[in-house]
């Protein structure tokens, strides 16, 4: 029994680890080819798994689609929720900072994840319109913490819940979508960009 039971751990591990493997591969070659143009034939075979197996863990092309965005975002809530739902400080421009950093860490760390989203979000069908609706979701969530940041952050005193989220998606998703510029830009790290977003802005003389 308790080598029946240490094959049935294997096989599960093993079956976890190839969808996670397809995943990752799914997700890199969407990004890379869009959704029309991306082959589940060559999707399988980069994984090194057959066509076969590929359909037995995921289905059709749009069932394998919908679980690498279903990944995507479950990447960002892992991140965010946990900062959204930090109550150990009092403090909300603290955790306001703390959110806005994981987001950017988050995006940094799965490239292929924001190209996908970028990418998708632009059409005008069901993929869509399911990425725009997971993202309303989580902007939805970060109101509140939003609101109540801006009540002691002179520097979010010119901004909405909206514009500060434009410019959150501009500075972290632009260098991704365009690599080729970055040879020319200064080192786009994550302090940097929390020094750009949280800055005042200039004054105007009348």
């Amino acid at each position: 029994m308790t080598e029946s039971r240490g094959r049935g751990k294997r096989s599960a591990q093993d079956a976890a680890n190839t969808r996670r493997n397809i995943l990752n591969v799914a997700a890199s070659c969407f990004a890379q080819a869009g959704f029309d143009r991306a082959s589940v034939r060559d999707i399988a075979a980069e994984a090194g798994v057959s066509h076969g197996v590929l359909r037995h863990h995921f289905g059709s092309k749009a069932d394998l689609w919908q679980a690498v965005m279903s990944e995507v975002f479950s990447e960002f809530q892992a991140k965010v929720a946990p900062l959204l739902a930090d109550d150990s400080t009092n403090d909300a421009a603290e955790r306001f900072r703390r959110l806005v950093r994981g987001f950017i860490e988050v995006t940094q760390s799965h490239t292929d994840y924001a190209r996908l989203f970028v990418m998708e979000t632009q059409g005008d069908n069901e993929r869509a319109e399911f990425c725009r609706a997971q993202f309303r979701l989580q902007h939805q969530a970060i109101s509140p913490l939003f609101a109540a940041a801006k009540e002691v952050l002179p520097e979010l005193q010119h901004h909405t819940n909206d514009s500060f989220s434009y410019c959150l998606l501009s500075l972290t998703y632009f260098p991704l979508m365009f690599p080729a510029l970055k040879a020319d830009q200064k080192d786009i790290d994550v302090d940097f960009l929390m020094q750009v977003l949280f800055s005042r802005p200039a004054m105007t003389v009348g």
